[in-house]
């Protein structure tokens, strides 16, 4: 890697040049346009700013970060013009990310293909977790709803940190879409609020968000971001992040059921979870969840 002199990171408020780097680099691979939209959406948000380098007035990389549930922060958005990459602008975008979001657990999503991309985030300390695993149910299993009559909410910390996927995962869930870490503190939090459940031999956190449509593209939001937006949703989605006390696919299939009431299932899981793999139809294999400690 050659260091570029003259490189400049700035705080950016005016979008337009990072929609403009995005539809230049349209084509190429890990460009995602959807980003588009987030920087757009986030940037109302008073836990949001985006950031460019700039060479010479020109915008040739941008990044954004974002301080999420229980003081976490998210990083997304990095691109970096085709011509200026392996010369240190990715890195000076997201050492000032972080310098923003300050000493705390920070998360972001890397494809298992962009080799490039997890070689610099791991060069600045992140480290890869786990692949993750969604699985979207649209409907029911069987023939109705089934309510769950065991549902037990009184679930202590050590059941959930001795469950089977919780050390797998490193504690990291999915909640709102975005990777959260759970603490004891976290872990009272949402004791307190229901959000974690036990059905039969499965616990699970939960969390009502919701999918919202912006030009094409769905994206899964919960309150916690939704407040900040003028954003009418889509569909109410219930995310659920199980862990087993034992692998039980019954037991499973009955808590998706009962939630399913509520509107449409998400189990985001890690890629080596064997009870989800067995359900009926196909998961997805999405991106490696990294982390950086604080």
């Amino acid at each position: 890697m050659t260091p570029l002199s003259g490189i400049s990171i700035k705080e950016c408020t005016n979008l337009d040049p990072i929609t403009d780097l995005f539809n230049d680099h349209r084509n190429d691979p890990f460009t995602y346009l959807a980003d588009i939209h987030l920087f757009k959406m986030f940037s109302r948000l008073k836990s949001f700013k985006a950031f460019v380098a700039e060479v010479d007035g020109q915008v040739v990389g941008c990044i954004y970060a974002m301080r999420y549930m229980y003081d976490y922060g998210w990083i997304g958005g990095i691109l970096v013009h085709r011509k200026f990459r392996r010369m240190g602008v990715g890195r000076m975008l997201l050492r000032e990310a972080l310098r923003f979001l300050g000493p705390r657990y920070v998360y972001l999503f890397v494809e298992l293909q962009n080799v490039a991309a997890r070689r610099l985030f791991e060069n600045v300390g992140f480290n890869a977790v786990y692949r993750r695993l969604n699985y979207i149910v649209n409907v029911p299993f069987g023939e109705s709803i089934c309510k769950c009559d065991d549902i037990d909410y009184d679930i202590e910390w050590d059941d959930l940190t001795e469950a089977l996927g919780f050390k797998e995962r490193h504690g990291i869930v999915n909640i709102g879409y975005y990777p959260i870490k759970v603490t004891r503190h976290v872990f009272e939090d949402l004791r307190n609020k229901r959000k974690i459940l036990k059905c039969g031999s499965i616990i699970a956190i939960v969390e009502n968000s919701y999918n919202v449509d912006v030009d094409g593209y769905t994206f899964t939001f919960n309150d916690h971001i939704l407040r900040g937006l003028a954003i009418s949703p889509k569909e109410k989605i219930v995310e659920v992040n199980p862990f087993y006390t034992r692998p039980q696919l019954p037991n499973l299939i009955k808590l998706i059921n009962h939630l399913g009431a509520e509107g449409k299932v998400a189990v985001r899981t890690y890629q080596e979870d064997h009870v989800v793999e067995s359900l009926p139809g196909k998961g997805v294999f999405a991106a490696f969840v990294m982390e950086l400690s604080p």
